[in-house]
């Protein structure tokens, strides 16, 4: 794949944002936006099943992580679980990985009163086991805008690949006048993003609780898959996530230093 730079990208702004899918464009921008592709009855469904599982269980208070305030880490209903099997994401998945699908993840991501705040810029693969050939499917069930903590994206950041860590991207160690898109969102919509390509969100300020399903699909020759969705598995391996990978690391070291950090603080007064 030809590397692009900023002319190139200003150039194909306009054709990430469609009713049809391109596969050519997401290879070279490493996001694109679907309008309209679920069906106004499956979102009517999910949306009333969202709602009724946000009054009852999340209205009060979730778990929230410290880590990842927009993470909803308690367990979606049935419906709502299911979101990634529909085969109108996997119909658009399909035209940009091939016939053979998995899962890797789903999850949902909000910003409520829990979790009002900006995410930094960051990418998802170093957070990801297996193969960095990974793409996120975001499926508003809310109206989604700037003003409700909608997405950034910095198209074509996906070429960079691996930076060599995880955390808060610098963004001067680019262009400053890369180009960067923001897409409201109409529940029905799909925004497929490479797990590449840098991204952040802004504060919560005004509108709707800004509610998303972020669904991690890969080709089915990773053995990092959790289900085959489509197609065949075309791996005889599959890595057991359940388990420890590493019987020490960066991230265990990390941690024990923490600990022995929060150790050493003195306790604070009544």
């Amino acid at each position: 794949m030809k590397r692009i730079g900023i002319p190139r990208i200003r150039e194909l702004l306009p054709a990430i944002d469609s009713a049809t899918f391109s596969p050519e464009v997401f290879r070279e921008m490493g996001v694109f936006v679907v309008r309209g592709a679920i069906p106004p009855d499956v979102i009517d469904a999910w949306q009333k099943t969202w709602n009724d599982f946000y009054a009852a269980e999340l209205s009060t208070g979730r778990k929230v992580n410290r880590f990842n305030p927009v993470a909803v880490d308690e367990v979606l209903p049935p419906t709502l679980a299911a979101m990634h099997k529909h085969p109108a994401l996997l119909d658009v998945v399909e035209k940009a990985f091939g016939p053979d699908i998995a899962l890797y993840n789903q999850r949902m991501v909000v910003k409520d009163v829990h979790s009002r705040g900006p995410v930094f810029l960051h990418q998802d693969s170093p957070y990801h086991i297996g193969w960095s050939s990974k793409a996120s499917a975001f499926v508003p069930l809310s109206a989604v805008s700037p003003e409700n903590g909608g997405m950034i994206f910095y198209p074509g950041t996906h070429q960079f690949g691996y930076l060599g860590d995880a955390g808060e991207i610098n963004p001067s160690i680019i262009d400053p006048d890369w180009p960067t898109v923001s897409p409201s969102l109409s529940p029905g919509d799909i925004v497929l993003m490479n797990s590449s390509m840098w991204h952040c969100s802004g504060p919560h300020v005004d509108g709707p609780d800004r509610v998303l399903a972020d669904i991690i699909y890969q080709p089915a020759d990773d053995p990092s898959g959790i289900a085959l969705l489509r197609g065949e598995w075309r791996t005889e391996i599959f890595l057991d996530r359940k388990s420890d990978l590493f019987v020490r690391s960066r991230v265990s070291r990390l941690v024990e230093l923490q600990r022995e950090l929060d150790g050493l603080r003195p306790n604070p007064g009544p």
